[in-house]
């Protein structure tokens, strides 16, 4: 994990030095379209995104009195996530809302850290507004020139099983053989790895057709949200809960110093309603995206007890002591005391 560290501490400073290359040369005026600021993500319009989105542009629009304008473009339009996300930290577009990307500092795998919290009520207490984890995030987006508006809760993740093989339910036994798709980073190859599966890494554009074609059997790290995007090749979702997916809303800060005091003002605000409504509803969602996942005739299932306290002993002894060492023990310490470990 040295190693990595440094190669990503390198990137880190790299992207920092580019970002405040071009906040020189880049007018804050550039950053808005004619028909306003641009907000920009990925995510359709039945995703939780969307409603945050609509949630803050009305409230911008109440409180600026219809001066403050937000250009949205929601779907991927304006490219794929980490590319908004670079353009954002250059300065080029105003804000999006993305996932964590170690690439850009290690530290943000701690967004994939394992049982952080087990339920909504501890996710909100772990993640939610004015925590510490919600205060550790907005430190490491300030150095990626970017502001942090708000950490937004998507949901917590489980694996997806194609159709013609066997559920892995009971964790270890039932995972030997089983080719499981990971992100390509050390701790999701860890986490796997150790719960007994056979890792294959491979990049979120390939799962589907590698599904069909049984190169691999399922997907760890799948929220509720995205197994209806394979539902032609699924047979089961095995909700396990074992990591909680938060989502960040960011900002340029080049874009941000070109506003009024007071138009920044109401961005805030209106940012800090639309993020409170989220965590206020998100839950909500969750249950609605496994409804329709079972309403679509795929099996919904959970660990019992037993299975689930040895699937969480084993994900906490591989991953909890990696992210100490990025974090330190103090961190660590108050990370677990909050979350209640």
């Amino acid at each position: 994990m040295t190693r990595l560290s440094k190669k990503f501490t390198g990137v880190l400073a790299a992207a920092a030095l580019s970002a405040s290359a071009l906040t020189l040369t880049l007018p804050a005026q550039l950053q808005a379209a004619e028909g306003g600021h641009i907000l920009a993500h990925v995510m359709p319009t039945d995703h939780i995104f969307n409603s945050v989105s609509e949630q803050f542009i009305s409230k911008l629009d109440e409180l600026s009195g219809g001066t403050v304008n937000i250009e949205y473009h929601p779907g991927g339009d304006l490219g794929d996530w980490s590319t908004i996300t670079e353009q954002v930290m250059q300065g080029a577009l105003p804000m999006t809302m993305a996932w964590s990307n170690s690439e850009l500092d290690p530290r943000l795998d701690i967004a994939n850290l394992g049982y952080v919290a087990d339920d909504w009520e501890s996710a909100t207490k772990v993640y939610g507004p004015g925590s510490q984890m919600d205060n550790l995030f907005a430190e490491i987006y300030d150095g990626l020139n970017v502001e942090l508006l708000g950490t937004l809760p998507t949901d917590f993740t489980g694996y997806v099983v194609r159709k013609g093989v066997d559920i892995p339910v009971k964790i270890p036994q039932d995972a030997k053989g089983f080719k499981i798709r990971v992100p390509n980073y050390p701790m999701a190859i860890d986490r796997y790895s150790a719960l007994g599966f056979s890792v294959v890494p491979m990049a979120f554009s390939e799962v589907h057709t590698a599904l069909q074609t049984g190169a691999i059997d399922g997907r760890a790290f799948s929220p509720p949200y995205e197994v209806l995007m394979f539902r032609d090749v699924l047979r089961a979702y095995v909700y396990t809960r074992e990591s909680f997916e938060p989502t960040f809303w960011i900002a340029s800060k080049s874009w941000l110093a070109g506003l009024s005091d007071q138009e920044r003002a109401w961005v805030h605000e209106a940012a800090d309603y639309a993020t409170k409504w989220a965590w206020d509803n998100a839950e909500e969602f969750s249950q609605g995206w496994l409804d329709k996942i079972q309403a679509a005739g795929i099996e919904v299932l959970e660990q019992d007890p037993a299975q689930a306290a040895a699937y969480k002993q084993t994900v906490m002894e591989v991953e909890w002591p990696i992210m100490e060492g990025l974090l330190g023990k103090k961190i660590m310490s108050d990370l677990k005391q909050t979350a209640g470990l």
